[in-house]
């Protein structure tokens, strides 16, 4: 009986790119806190900072920030930077 060699399945797990809204695509239902807080972000802000601007606990900041995440599809604040000033939230100097 010929033996028969069974490959393993590849163990890690692919995942698809994930991408931004498009420029010039509505940022869909984020609250006014969330634009506020993206405009923060987008102007480098941290969450301590974005915190004592808004009179909010740092870790209202992060739930915030982490609602952004997940509705805009981003990865990281960086991201969120650059929707920003695409969508025309932020702009430079302003």
């Amino acid at each position: 009986m010929r033996s028969q060699h069974h490959q393993a399945p590849d163990s890690r797990v692919r995942q698809e790119p994930r991408t931004l809204r498009p420029a010039g695509e509505p940022l869909g239902p984020l609250t006014p806190r969330e634009l506020e807080v993206l405009r923060l972000v987008a102007a480098g802000l941290s969450n301590a900072e974005i915190a004592a601007s808004m009179q909010v606990s740092v870790a209202t900041v992060k739930t915030h920030v982490s609602r952004l995440l997940a509705k805009l599809n981003g990865r990281d604040r960086a991201q969120l930077v650059v929707l920003a000033y695409e969508s025309g939230v932020a702009t430079p100097g302003g």
